[in-house]
């Protein structure tokens, strides 16, 4: 895809009713960076009037045959995958693992073929990933294992780039559509301790979207350590952003 003219870009984003994922919604409609928004999900978002919406497309999507989705997923520029759950809210460890992560894997393979131009043994659409603190495929415990398992999946999926981001603890600014109770309690007793100690384990959801928004615009924006700049075994650039890199925003 073209690069050369940013309001010829598209970008597609998965998860958009969730916390980050509707954050990332409204920065870029805000901002004149896509001439098309497409937001695949299993129901439409709800946007504020004042929020530009002349430029989004919503698509329901079935993510058990997301095979069915193809053409919804050509001729995409940039995608921001915040698509994700609890094994509480998803009921059980696996039905969690297959939202968590079988969903994010089969549609970004689907994309990774629907936009690889000939001859090409990678796609040029630019992934960027929602991912959380602590995430290792070699943890012991099913949530960062998830995400870390992921993280290394879709490095070796088949994008020229790949972009994780790692927040810590996610503050919300806007009520969730399914309130999560061990979420607000452990919140409330964290929340002073962090601020008091001034640990950084705490970001608004908001502050991460604007984070994946430029990292998506400004190719000057990078991760502050080196290591965290690596190319997988199949040629993709993989850029990881920890939870303290995801302040550099301006």
């Amino acid at each position: 895809m073209s690069q050369s003219n940013n309001m010829e870009r598209t970008a597609l984003i998965m998860g958009a009713t969730g916390a980050v994922g509707k954050q990332v919604l409204k920065e870029i409609l805000k901002s004149n960076d896509y001439q098309k928004v497409i937001s695949i999900g299993r129901r439409n978002v709800e946007l504020e009037q004042e929020v530009p919406q002349e430029r989004l497309v919503q698509k329901i999507v079935d993510f058990d045959n997301i095979e069915a989705s193809r053409d919804d997923l050509k001729n995409i520029n940039d995608v921001y995958c915040c698509l994700g759950t609890t094994r509480a809210d998803a009921g059980g460890a696996a039905p969690f693992k297959k939202i968590d992560q079988s969903y994010v894997l089969n549609t970004a393979k689907l994309i990774a073929e629907e936009n690889k131009p000939a001859g090409s043994e990678l796609s040029p659409v630019h992934l960027l990933y929602c991912s959380s603190m602590g995430a290792s495929k070699s943890s012991p415990f099913l949530y960062p294992k998830t995400k870390g398992e992921t993280e290394d999946k879709l490095a070796n999926t088949g994008f020229e780039k790949v972009t994780i981001v790692r927040p810590a603890f996610l503050e919300t600014v806007e009520p969730r559509t399914r309130p999560r109770l061990m979420e607000s309690v452990a919140f409330s007793i964290y929340a002073p301790i962090n601020n008091m100690l001034n640990l950084g384990g705490i970001i608004r959801v908001d502050t991460v979207a604007k984070a994946m928004h430029k990292a998506a615009m400004d190719a000057t924006f990078k991760p502050s350590q080196a290591s965290n700049i690596s190319k997988s075994p199949i040629g993709t650039n993989v850029f990881l952003f920890p939870n303290a890199d995801l302040y550099q925003k301006e």
